[in-house]
């Protein structure tokens, strides 16, 4: 709260910052605050009466002088009054109503599409639906966007979230302590993150999409589930999740925080499931694929500074869900693949250079993808779909099998590249690159057709090497 004679004349209250669950207010003074709260009180409880919100304040004392400090104390007398509030709903208070027969909740309004009364919460979720129906947020029906009802009814979760985005915004501040410069600041940053990492990267992967629809191979579209702050959510065909997880690290990585040279970055989860499967078990998934990579980004955070160079990284991980679904994705693939993983994968400007700033067990994209080279030159399918078999059975049955593949390769300019990447005679020499090449081919070739296998006519990852 404020209480500068200046501010006092001209405003009641004054916004700070609004994100993530949280609205930071200037007021007056106290009777004011606690008036305007009886009043926002009484219109949740009458409007929206299932959220449940805590005001905590504190008094300026000394007028504004220390933004940082009156900050430190709001926390810490917020902290302690979520620990202290009653978990009792104010809706229990209320006299006798009629309730929902599966919520028990109040039965407050008429809703004319169903013709009969509905909660609150009921009227909200309907109103939702009808933007939906609407196609607000991206396509309503996700039968429409698989690739062939019953054949291939394929959808993916992309969870993308931004790193360190607290410790970011708190050192925005600086050693700024007043509160013009605070408050202006706090604005400004809110502004940014929902520029650069919402509104321009939906952009970004809006044309990508665009792109690929005109070819008419690939069913393009999404469902925007997710899009405030630094976190977007969305649905889409499986078929196009990497590429989208890709369009929007690229593009936001080329942006740089505010007025650092430090670029902006992200780690995103990719869960594909079946449409037939539960939303909310693959939304856990791929939120589980996201946190796996802020694990490993923050493994390397240290190792980068230390040479000198950005610790913004970026990290793809992905999950394809067959069974299990309802365990948590590490003990999916303990129980699956045992250490056979290759993932996250690192995706970051600075590497594709210079692959020297990462961790030993990290894989690039740009490593991928020249895998993907190799194996698209592969005369036929069955024999990537078995180089998986073999890479799960052992080392030495993966082994073998490359060497198959490659001694029946017929054209002697593919089997030459083939070498260059899997084929060496010198085993002790290869040592752990061969092991990690075997990790990468397994997670690469579980979904090869949804994402790397080139239909005839297409060009192909390695068509301009040579």
């Amino acid at each position: 709260m404020m209480q500068d004679e200046k501010c006092a004349a001209r405003y009641a209250g004054e916004v700070v910052y609004e994100g993530g669950g949280n609205f930071f207010v200037l007021y007056k003074d106290k009777e004011t605050c606690i008036e305007i709260n009886k009043i926002f009180t009484r219109k949740l409880l009458k409007e929206l009466y299932t959220l449940k919100v805590l005001c905590t304040y504190i008094e300026l004392e000394n007028g504004l002088v220390n933004f940082i400090e009156d900050r430190k104390k709001l926390y810490e007398k917020h902290r302690i009054s979520e620990a202290e509030e009653s978990v009792i709903c104010p809706v229990n208070t209320l006299p006798f109503v009629q309730v929902d027969e599966v919520t028990s909740l109040p039965l407050t309004k008429y809703n004319e599409n169903t013709r009969k009364k509905v909660s609150t919460e009921a009227e909200a979720k309907l109103a939702k639906h009808l933007d939906v129906y609407n196609e607000k947020y991206g396509e309503k029906d996700l039968d429409k966007l698989v690739t062939r009802k019953g054949e291939e009814s394929l959808l993916a979760v992309v969870y993308i979230d931004g790193n360190n985005m607290g410790a970011k915004v708190q050192n925005v501040l600086g050693r700024e302590t007043s509160y013009d410069q605070c408050v202006k600041k706090l604005r400004e940053t809110s502004e940014f993150i929902q520029k650069n990492y919402v509104e321009d990267r939906i952009k970004d992967i809006d044309q990508m999409l665009e792109e690929k629809a005109k070819k008419g191979k690939k069913k393009a579209g999404k469902r925007l589930v997710v899009f405030a702050g630094d976190e977007i959510n969305l649905i889409c065909n499986a078929r196009d999740a990497y590429d989208i997880a890709k369009t929007y690290l690229k593009g936001l990585h080329q942006v740089s925080w505010k007025d650092s040279t430090e670029p902006c970055s992200a780690c995103a989860g990719i869960a594909i499931f079946h449409s037939h499967a539960p939303y909310a078990q693959a939304y856990k998934i791929a939120e589980e694929c996201c946190e796996s990579g802020k694990t490993r980004m923050k493994k390397l955070e240290k190792a980068r500074e230390k040479e000198g160079k950005s610790k913004e990284v970026c990290y793809i991980d992905v999950h394809y869900c067959q069974k299990g679904i309802g365990m948590s994705l590490d003990d999916i693939r303990e129980k699956e693949v045992g250490g056979l993983i290759s993932k996250p994968w690192l995706l970051d400007m600075e590497d594709e250079k210079n692959t020297t700033s990462k961790m030993p067990e990290d894989i690039t994209i740009m490593e991928i993808e020249k895998v993907v080279e190799a194996l698209q030159m592969i005369e036929s399918r069955t024999n990537v779909k078995d180089l998986a078999v073999a890479a799960k059975l052992s080392e030495g049955a993966f082994n073998l099998e490359m060497r198959r593949i490659y001694a029946h390769q017929s054209d002697e300019d593919i089997k030459r590249r083939m070498k260059e990447i899997f084929v060496q005679e010198d085993r002790e020499e290869f040592g752990q690159k061969y092991k990690k090449y075997r990790k990468m081919i397994y997670d690469i070739v579980i979904v090869y057709d949804l994402w790397f296998r080139k239909e005839e006519g297409e060009e192909k990852y390695g068509n301009n090497s040579k």
